[in-house]
């Protein structure tokens, strides 16, 4: 069920209470975490907190802290799943349930209270009423007598069947043919609705407890589903516009005008460049996801072309090589318009876009694209010793101010996935690598290439799976290229002999709506192969490395069919 009221029917009810939190190992879920814990600080509500990366690891808090917790917050977990038959809890246990992720389950949205969703009913399309998907058990019990009963019985029974239980049983069969097709409509996509941190910020400004470092917490969790492309364009544009107004909002409502210490987030123009306030013009235009494949920036052409463009815009080869705060102060300050002026005749017209920045004392900096990457790079390029509770802390220390170092190491880091990512896709495409497999497209990232560890995280891979498509569609001469989907594997557990997989939709879609869960869903089940869905997101899969040539041969044949 949905909750009505989020202030009170969730707030104030846990506010006497200890409660367990279930955050998701994700940026959205670490940003929504973090304005959640300083409104629970506020009111001193004890809690406790598990990190979750699937649903294994959802079992395995859940059975560890059932006996001492009866009340439990999910920050995008959970959601997609039956949470009360995977769980099995108590009847006095409340699971509120925060997720971006969907479709939202369905027996979720219609409990009886147990589950408690603090989304908003809009936010789910297509949901089914709840007569057509679910039927009282006393419709189907004379169906039950008859088959309890011996032959002579069941014989007597079928001959006192009359006009009436004919049509019972005809209008029970139309209704379960209606109930399959429309939980087909229902659940043959995944997509991700509006960021949890953003929910939870609402929940701060309607507490009057919100402030700008929460402001721009949620504004990095929406930064992120755009990066990633989890979200349109538009649905990106209808959400900045109102952190827009709670940005004015808070800096008019700030006293603090000392340069030192105050905090300032600025709405501005800003340009899909990775980092290039803390890299160098060049790199950053190199490596950078949108300039490289509308330029090309893989092949020597693409590179000569790069090269005019500096010319182009004044920049001499040993500026465009150093820091970008290292520049001449009068060409930093002209990059941003030089490169606007110029980006139609290199053909670079939406490198422009609105987002946040954030300033705080004379140098510090950051756009919110800056820390999307740098948690990419602490979540997920980190050596594998370290456990994902350490990553998830170190990633919150990240977001606090005060902790800088960890922010510029973790800049490194990034600098380091964006080149990795670059020379992965270079040589995908000289290699030939990017096999066309009938309705869709594949790459395998092969054990012992460069850096092919990093791979195995899902960010990394998605980044590496659209940077792909992109460029597969720039560089192919098949006029059908822009329609097919992309899947990419790379190895996932070399002692289990694993791989892992995700699938992104074609680029002519331009919609973030992912048909692969289902999909990779039939094909394992055809081929019998023991895969593994412990994902919340479904075209993330697991599979057996043995297993993967069948695997895409019953995906080919399934998606032919369609």
């Amino acid at each position: 069920m949905y909750v009505d009221d989020i202030k009170t029917d969730f707030y104030e009810y846990v506010s006497d209470k200890r409660i367990f939190l279930m955050v998701h190992y994700d940026i959205d879920s670490i940003c929504a975490c973090k304005i959640l814990q300083s409104l629970l600080k506020y009111k001193h509500i004890l809690y406790s907190l598990a990190v979750i990366k699937g649903i294994e690891d959802l079992k395995t808090a859940f059975e560890e802290n059932c006996s001492d917790v009866k009340d439990f917050v999910l920050l995008n977990c959970g959601g997609t799943i039956d949470i009360v038959e995977e769980l099995d809890p108590e009847e006095d246990i409340t699971f509120f349930i925060l997720d971006s992720h969907r479709p939202t389950d369905l027996c979720n949205i219609y409990s009886n209270g147990q589950v408690r969703l603090l989304s908003t009913p809009d936010e789910d399309a297509g949901v089914p009423e709840f007569h057509d998907v679910f039927r009282e058990e006393s419709d189907d019990e004379d169906d039950e007598e008859v088959e309890d009963n011996d032959d002579e019985s069941r014989a007597a029974k079928r001959r006192r069947l009359g006009e009436e239980e004919l049509m019972k049983r005809r209008d029970k069969r139309l209704w379960e043919d209606n109930r399959d097709k429309l939980m087909f409509q229902y659940l043959q996509f995944t997509y991700y609705a509006r960021a949890s941190a953003i929910r939870i910020f609402e929940l701060a400004w309607k507490l009057n407890r919100d402030d700008k470092d929460l402001l721009w917490l949620a504004i990095v969790a929406l930064t992120e589903q755009l990066i990633l492309g989890k979200i349109e364009n538009a649905q990106y544009t209808l959400e900045i516009i109102p952190l827009q107004s709670h940005a004015e909002r808070l800096q008019n409502k700030s006293n603090d005008s000392d340069v030192k210490t105050s905090l300032k987030i600025k709405f501005e123009n800003d340009l899909r460049l990775t980092l290039y306030r803390h890299w160098s013009v060049e790199s950053s235009l190199k490596y950078s996801m949108f300039t490289a494949v509308k330029m090309k920036l893989w092949s020597l052409k693409g590179d000569k072309k790069l090269q005019e463009l500096l010319a182009d815009m004044g920049f001499p080869l040993v500026q465009s090589r150093q820091s970008f705060k290292s520049m001449d102060l009068q060409l930093r300050k002209e990059f941003h318009s030089t490169l606007e002026k110029l980006s139609e005749k290199y053909d670079l017209q939406d490198i422009v876009f609105a987002s946040f920045v954030l300033q705080y004392g004379y140098r510090n900096l950051y756009c919110a694209s800056d820390i999307v990457y740098a948690l990419l790079a602490i979540l997920e390029s980190s050596p594998r010793d370290k456990k994902p509770e350490e990553l998830f802390n170190l990633a919150m220390d990240c977001l606090a101010r005060k902790k800088r170092d960890i922010l510029n190491i973790a800049i490194e880091k990034a600098k380091d996935i964006s080149k990795a990512l670059f020379k992965t896709v270079q040589s995908a495409l000289d290699m030939k690598q990017i096999i066309t497999a009938g309705p869709f497209i594949y790459f395998i990232v092969q054990e012992g290439c460069l850096n092919w560890y990093m791979f195995s995280h899902k960010h990394i891979l998605l980044l590496l799976a659209h940077f792909l498509l992109r460029a597969y569609v720039m560089m192919s001469r098949n006029r059908k290229a822009a329609t097919l989907p992309l899947i990419v594997s790379a190895p996932k557990n070399l002692d289990t002999g694993t791989c892992v997989l995700i699938g992104i939709p074609p680029l002519c879609e331009n919609s973030p709506k992912n048909f692969f869960g289902k999909a990779f869903e039939k094909a394992a089940k055809r081929i019998n192969s023991d895969a593994s869905c412990d994902y919340f997101d479904t075209s993330y899969f697991e599979i057996h490395t043995k297993d993967r040539t069948r695997f895409f041969d019953a995906l080919t044949v399934l998606l032919s069919l369609n």
